[in-house]
């Protein structure tokens, strides 16, 4: 009878550890915290509110064009120093994902071509 609960136990830790955490956000912003976290946090949200910058999605070229399209339209500044630790940040928390919002309709759903 011990036995099973301890069976039990043993599976819910292991699925436990198995499951990816989930990266830690700022309180105030929604921003994952990670190095570069506070450089960012100050740069972007002078401007526009970090949800601009989370629910966007882009590798570092993709988040260079971003920046240097918002210094010539945006009147952004040029980030200098600091431009490669926002790069790696924005690469690294909100880059591409594989899986898009959801699949491709089966041909049947689509109008006549």
């Amino acid at each position: 009878m011990l036995l099973l609960p301890r069976v039990l136990l043993v599976i819910a830790f292991l699925l436990a550890a198995a499951v990816p955490r989930a990266a830690q956000t700022d309180v105030k912003t929604g921003l994952v915290l990670a190095p570069g976290f506070e450089v960012v946090s100050t740069q972007c949200t002078v401007c526009h509110s970090a949800r601009l910058i989370s629910q966007n999605r882009a590798d570092r070229e993709g988040w260079l064009a971003m920046i240097r399209w918002m210094q010539q339209t945006q009147g952004l500044w040029p980030l200098g120093d600091n431009e490669d630790l926002v790069l790696d940040y924005l690469a690294a928390n909100y880059g591409p994902v594989a899986k898009g919002r959801r699949a491709r309709l089966r041909d049947e759903f689509l109008p006549p071509r």
